[in-house]
């Protein structure tokens, strides 16, 4: 594609990108409140307070079977006590996030919730393998796992439109679908999501994650939670299930695996263990 019709592409979506709606108020306020370090139990709850719908999924979550507490929590202050700040945080970012994810994208060929049950997947994954790999924020790693794939939201409009011409540079020069994106508009839906994050205020551990899952070598903050999103992505993503040998999968890069100081048998080992790991987190995925 010619450098100014690849520059014109850029501009478009960026300005697709403007004309997305904030995230809700008390969302930011939230999200802000708990990563102050002077934030309390208190402050915190008085915001989730005041959304009705994060109330209930908070005191849901605080009392399921997941955390297997024998008694019941009554207030949104115990259940913040129980779950801690990081989870109320992401609870807080799934529950403003699956109304968009849960859309159909006609481009990327995901029916309703198609995307959302991905970005579950995936963001479960990636809390089981911060502790596999010792990284010491999980709900961090579950957060930027649920968001990795908010670009495809700005882009759908443009692959729908570009879908034949899309199928046939994969077909022609057989690369996966990222790497089409950037060739044809000059920026993949990891660095649209990115810029989508900051955008929305998110904090920028989240969105160099997201913008970086598909070039790990490119993260500026935490490199090593680039590298996580990035695996997780590529052993839980139902696409990627009917591999034959996990080094057919492209969507592992080798830059995630030096990262994380892992060949391809080892990721081979940790594959084998996931079915058996994610049944611990069914019951994390609630009905939003």
């Amino acid at each position: 594609m010619p450098a100014v019709q690849s520059a014109e592409k850029v501009q478009e979506v960026l300005r697709s990108i403007r004309r997305l709606r904030p995230l809700p108020a008390n969302t930011t306020a939230l999200i802000s409140e708990i990563d102050n370090p002077e934030s309390s139990t208190r402050s915190v709850s008085r915001l989730v307070a005041l959304d009705q719908a994060l109330t209930a999924y908070v005191l849901q979550v605080a009392n399921s079977a997941y955390l297997g507490y024998p008694s019941n929590c009554t207030t949104v202050k115990d259940a913040i006590v129980r779950l801690g700040f990081k989870q109320v945080r992401s609870l807080a970012l799934s529950l403003t996030a699956s109304g968009p994810l849960s859309q159909r994208l006609a481009g990327y060929r995901l029916g309703n919730h198609g995307l959302w049950s991905h970005s579950l997947a995936i963001a479960c994954a990636a809390h089981w393998l911060a502790g596999v790999f010792h990284y010491p924020d999980p709900e961090e790693a579950y957060s930027a796992g649920l968001l990795h794939d908010i670009g495809k939201l700005i882009l759908d409009q443009f692959v729908l439109a570009d879908y034949e011409k899309i199928m046939a540079i994969i077909q022609s020069e057989d690369i996966p679908m990222w790497q089409v994106e950037e060739e044809l508009y000059g920026m993949d839906h990891a660095n649209v999501g990115g810029r989508i994050a900051e955008y929305w205020g998110f904090p920028a551990v989240l969105s160099d994650a997201i913008q970086f899952h598909h070039a790990p070598h490119q993260s500026k903050v935490r490199p090593k939670l680039t590298a996580i999103i990035n695996l997780a992505n590529g052993i839980a993503a139902e696409e990627n299930k009917n591999l034959i040998h996990i080094s057919q999968n492209r969507d592992i890069l080798p830059s995630a695996l030096s990262l994380l100081g892992i060949d391809l048998l080892g990721v081979e080992k940790i594959y084998a263990r996931l079915p058996e790991a994610m049944v611990a987190y069914q019951s994390r995925q609630l009905s939003l």
